[in-house]
């Protein structure tokens, strides 16, 4: 399926717009002011995010009413699952790097997520079950692109910073690669309706709420670790 050039590039519009660059985050790692430790505190922030991922993105396909937009999304589900390797599992991918850089993964509570994990969890949870399945798979374009260049900046900054090597650096090295692909596979689903017109607004709306949501998790990893409060 050939995607609409246009809904790429309203895609790539909301990317550009969230100068993640400019982003507290981003400019504090990628500046090489945030020190290791304060880096391993918003990874093991995130891990919960990671490990909760795969169980709206299953909503999502369950609400698909056509069979063919499902089957590209069920091979990105599998994805998530590590193609049935449980090492390669997404969310253990994180906590393989969590490990790595020092920290202790075991003692993370995956299902008691810090508030701004929780925010961008159950956000996912209520869009995925309640939204209109086409405003959803939007939301996830938005985050599987946003996310292509998050996992971009921060391979590049742990390489950069001397706190891994590039071959010892899980999920990150996967992600700024494969999901331009998922993000895509998201796309689809909503490519005919953009061309019809009618619902194009709320796909708009989706990917844009995706982009926001995920872009502005990192601003709330920010203001934790400037005020040293506890994830």
């Amino acid at each position: 399926m050939s995607l609409h050039v246009d809904l790429k590039d309203y895609l790539e519009t909301c990317i550009s717009e969230l100068n993640l660059s400019e982003n507290l985050y981003f400019k504090m790692l990628c500046g090489g002011k945030m020190s290791k430790q304060q880096f391993l505190k918003s990874q093991i922030e995130f891990a919960p995010m990671v490990y909760f991922f795969s169980r709206p993105m299953a909503q999502v396909i369950a609400n698909i009413p056509e069979a063919p937009p499902r089957v590209a999304l069920v091979g990105n589900l599998w994805e998530e699952h590590g193609q049935g390797i449980l090492e390669n599992v997404h969310g253990q991918t994180i906590l393989t790097l969590i490990d790595r850089l020092g920290g202790n993964a075991s003692n993370i509570d995956l299902n008691n997520p810090s508030p701004n994990a929780r925010i961008f969890n159950e956000a996912l949870r209520g869009v995925s079950s309640f939204e209109d399945y086409r405003f959803s798979a939007s939301m996830f374009a938005g985050i599987e692109r946003t996310f292509v260049d998050i996992s971009t900046m921060i391979f590049q900054s742990i390489v950069d910073r001397g706190w891994l090597t590039a071959d010892q650096i899980t999920h990150y090295g996967l992600h700024r690669e494969l999901d331009v692909e998922h993000s895509e596979d998201f796309l689809k689903v909503v490519n005919k309706d953009w061309e019809g017109g009618t619902f194009k607004p709320l796909i708009k709306e989706g990917i844009r709420f995706g982009c926001h949501l995920f872009a502005n998790t990192y601003v709330g990893f920010y203001n934790d670790m400037t005020r040293g409060t506890t994830a």
